[in-house]
């Protein structure tokens, strides 16, 4: 089996075998020129069980779709947000409305935990997602991510010209600033909302974190213990696609 995470600014995916990854990578690549990215499974041969989630949008779904058509004969299924799979419930009032990798890792969680837990995904946005021991979804919070909130200071301020700087207690140069600021800023929402997580799930809450951001957002002091699950939404497309094949 192989299961893909298209994201806006990166590809991750893994092939299966017995319920374990086997082999694994990942890339970035341009929305524009998607096929490009493909190139990584040249040396792969797929089988008929490939499962996709996508927040890229139809082009590049299309675009997949016509490459492994081409290349492996194979039409590939993507993942859409449901009400439920299996034990897994979904909190929004209008389920299409949650991001389909968002549903993912809470697939994905509810297989690998059996506790509440507050999963945060820190990738070109961070988005924050509750759920309960029993699977069922509580809602959850989107927020910029740093190069979002350092891209809205470019275009937004007429001073702020570089935004990549070092990251300090408090800055003498207009980089620095930006980068430390908008970092500290991140930390102290981070910290808020576990606190808050952990009020509506309890003690017993594991907060999980994923994404391409994890590695920074762990370093900083301060930060609440995290479950490190940089495959959280593969393991998402596995369960899901195990719920296919026995026809839930």
């Amino acid at each position: 089996m192989l299961t893909i995470d298209i994201g806006n600014t990166n590809i991750k995916w893994a092939v299966w075998l017995n319920q374990r990854i086997i082999q694994a990578g990942s890339s970035a690549y341009s929305k524009k020129q998607a096929e490009k990215a493909f190139s990584c499974w040249d040396d792969l041969h797929a089988d008929e069980q490939v499962i996709v989630a996508c927040v890229a949008g139809d082009a590049v779904e299309n675009a997949l779709t016509s490459w492994m058509q081409r290349n492996w004969s194979v039409t590939p299924m993507f993942l859409r947000t449901t009400s439920r799979l299996g034990d897994v419930t979904n909190g929004y009032s209008v389920p299409s409305q949650h991001g389909v990798d968002r549903w993912a890792a809470l697939l994905g969680a509810h297989a690998l935990y059996h506790v509440p837990v507050c999963i945060i995904d820190a990738g070109t946005a961070i988005t924050v997602d509750l759920m309960d021991a029993e699977g069922r979804h509580l809602g959850g919070l989107i927020m910029p991510g740093l190069e979002m909130m350092r891209g809205a200071l470019l275009q937004g301020t007429a001073g702020v010209h570089q935004t990549d700087g070092n990251i300090t207690v408090f800055a003498n140069n207009t980089a620095d600033a930006v980068s430390s600021g908008t970092l500290h800023m991140l930390r102290a929402a981070i910290i808020d909302i576990c606190s808050s997580a952990a009020q509506a799930l309890g003690t017993n809450m594991r907060i999980i974190i994923t994404g391409g951001m994890s590695e920074q957002l762990l370093s900083l002091p301060g930060i609440p213990q995290m479950q490190h699950e940089p495959a959280l939404v593969l393991h998402g497309l596995r369960v899901a696609a195990e719920h296919r094949a026995a026809g839930d």
